[in-house]
């Protein structure tokens, strides 16, 4: 098995996965999943967090102070917001998450809300980043750098993602001025539309530009933005908590729901807006307030891994949340993440290079699990979230790699079996090598087995006296019924040489002390199987058959042996060239099958009364130190014609 080649198999899926994106998406849809059983179980981190949400109560409400109905916000004049700040005077900041970008259509209304803003002291406003132009006016310019001096300067960190100026749009003059701090608003979505991370810093020039939460949370602690910002590393430092920001960058915990029963998340506690007009500053007091639209038909819906229907406010809640209580999201360092999914990658290699496709296949399964295992003690543990794609497709492809290259080579090696051994034994026997290539030993070992010989009588005399189209007729027809003797008593058929059949009892069989019961039987079946052959000869005039069968049981060699170009799958040894010389002497003992005293000593107790052995005496086998007692076997009262 080439283990290279699930190696770089496995490398080339990971590649695709990444460009393609799917390892990108899978990773989404796992973590999505670990954060929402989370926030099935974790607490509500909303106690000091309100809305004051425009919602539809407010919509259809009668403003006591106009007669009429609130309508819709655009609609709105800003000394609306102006009486909701006096209520919230008690609050510990207030994030008008609503954009006042331009001159209204009621200056009192604006001069009403600077001074409310004024006059509580910790409002955040929100400005937007716009792809605008560089050809901006002067007066549009001096606005841009009013903005940023408020801001603040970048103290420390380095890798903050950098904006032109002409981007920004900030609110009015005024508004600036009077405002505790001011943040963009903007965040952006995953390319599936929901809302996993924050840009909670960035900067423009030499210029913090915060996130409107980020200047929420800052004010709430009695800090400027920029002094909340720390690094390198990049961190929100707050008093008594370090939140990371690598770039800028904060990943959310998703832990908010719009409302509904049925989804995991908490609701944030909300009021609405023509209630809280009506409500004392009391019930405000300490409390983080934010204040934004809700009403059914907003435009501003913020999608997080829990809820499809949240709103912006309510995504600047989690955010809120985020910095301020729940433990901050954490990524282990890439060395961490590297070394899992090597581990699931080279895990599976390993075991299919050394265990059977099962056991390779449980053993991957196992060790995939560990792995996976590890990660979830991490997350749940520790608060990690560790790359779940990579380990996944790493574990899934190389094991599926593995095995198929495993299952493909097996299959090679089934057809080399059946290729090979179809010649020698049985069908079922040639099964069950397939299954199982270990019985056959082809790399040599060595067995007892009964080894068979048979030759055709005067062959070359045969051969020189006919036409060669009959040669062939007749031997095929003879070998072929002699090939279904050897293999109907489980012998394995090693060659033909000439006219001679070897044959070998033994292999393959569960119990080989049969083995010599077996070739006698079989060589008695040879001869039987002659006489139909030769009635049948006769019948068409045609040359008949003798043969001789010699028989010798012992140890031997077994194995695939030849060189490197032809192999073949037989035996060698002393029992071999016994067997051999036994055939050639039965015409000399006037018997057909002449077997060996070892072969009558083992098959003669399975044979009884069913064959008999006639002592022939001794003879003396070449390269034999002691001459050989042989027997000829027939069956009991049966002439056999030599």
């Amino acid at each position: 098995m080439k283990v290279w080649i699930g190696f770089f198999g496995t490398l080339a899926v990971l590649a695709v996965a990444g460009m393609s994106g799917v390892s990108v998406r899978l990773n989404r849809w796992v973590s999505d999943a670990h954060w929402t059983m989370a926030a099935r179980r974790a607490p509500s981190p909303f106690d000091d967090v309100l809305i004051v949400a425009v919602d539809d109560k407010t919509l259809k409400a009668v403003d006591p102070a106009t007669g009429k109905p609130f309508g819709r916000p655009g609609d709105w004049s800003r000394g609306r917001y102006a009486r909701l700040l006096d209520r919230l005077a008690l609050a510990k900041v207030v994030g008008l998450d609503i954009l006042f970008l331009d001159e209204s259509l009621s200056p009192e209304g604006d001069e009403a809300l600077v001074q409310a803003v004024q006059r509580h002291g910790r409002v955040v406003l929100g400005f937007n980043l716009f792809a605008g132009v560089p050809t901006a006016s002067d007066a549009v310019k001096a606005e841009v750098q009013h903005l940023l001096d408020r801001c603040g300067p970048v103290k420390g960190p380095d890798d903050l993602h950098a904006v032109p100026w002409y981007y920004l749009q900030p609110p009015l003059p005024r508004l600036v001025d009077a405002a505790a701090a001011l943040g963009s608003v903007d965040v952006a979505p995953d390319p599936d539309g929901i809302f996993r991370h924050v840009p909670l810093a960035r900067r423009c020039e030499d210029s913090l530009l915060p996130h409107f939460t980020l200047a929420m949370a800052a004010v709430a602690d009695g800090l400027t933005p920029a002094a909340a910002v720390a690094g390198p590393p990049t961190t929100v430092a707050l008093p008594g908590r370090q939140v990371p920001i690598p770039d800028g960058l904060l990943d959310l915990r998703p832990i908010t729901r719009h409302g509904r029963n049925g989804v995991a998340g908490h609701p944030v506690p909300t009021v609405s807006f023509c209630d809280a007009l009506n409500l004392p500053p009391e019930r405000f007091r300490d409390k983080i307030v934010l204040v934004g639209e809700t009403a059914s038909g907003t435009t501003d819906i913020r999608p997080n891994p829990l809820d499809r229907d949240l709103r912006g406010v309510e995504l600047n809640a989690e955010i809120l949340a985020n910095l301020l209580v729940v433990p901050p999201v954490r990524f282990p360092p890439a060395n961490f993440n590297l070394l899992l999914m090597a581990m699931a990658v080279f895990m599976p290699l390993i075991f299919f290079s050394r265990l059977k496709p099962q056991a390779a296949t449980i053993a991957s399964a196992l060790s995939t699990l560990v792995i996976m295992g590890c990660m979830e003690v991490g997350f749940w543990w520790r608060g990690y979230v560790t790359a779940w794609a990579p380990v996944l497709l790493g574990a899934l492809s190389a094991t599926l790699i593995m095995g198929l290259q495993r299952l493909m080579d097996e299959e090679r090696q089934k057809r080399q079996i059946r290729a090979s051994f179809s010649m020698y034994v049985a069908p079922e026997v040639v099964a069950m090598i397939a299954e199982d290539p270990s019985i056959a030993r082809q790399e040599g070992t060595r067995q007892r087995m009964c080894v068979l010989f048979s030759d055709v009588r005067s062959f070359t005399t045969y051969c020189e006296d006919n036409e060669p189209e009959l040669v062939v007729r007749q031997m095929r027809e003879y070998l072929s019924a002699m090939t279904e003797s050897v293999e109907s008593f489980q012998g394995v058929l090693d060659k033909f040489v000439g006219d001679a059949v070897m044959a070998l009892f033994g292999p393959f069989l569960e119990d080989d002390t049969a083995a010599a019961a077996l070739a006698v039987a079989c060589a008695l079946d040879m001869l039987d199987r002659l006489a139909r052959l030769n009635a049948d000869w006769a019948a068409e005039d045609l040359p008949q058959f003798k043969i001789g069968v010699g028989l010798h049981y012992g140890s031997a060699i077994l194995g695939n042996i030849g060189s490197e170009r032809k192999m073949q799958y037989t035996a060698l040894g002393d029992t071999v060239n016994t067997a051999a010389r036994l055939e050639s002497m039965t015409k000399e003992l006037n018997a057909r099958v002449v077997v060996s005293e070892e072969v009558r000593s083992h098959a003669a107790p399975m044979l009884d009364g069913l064959v008999e052995f006639k002592d022939l005496g001794q003879i003396t086998v070449r390269n034999r130190a002691r001459p050989v007692s042989v027997f000829e076997a027939r069956r009991p009262d049966q002439e056999q014609p030599i």
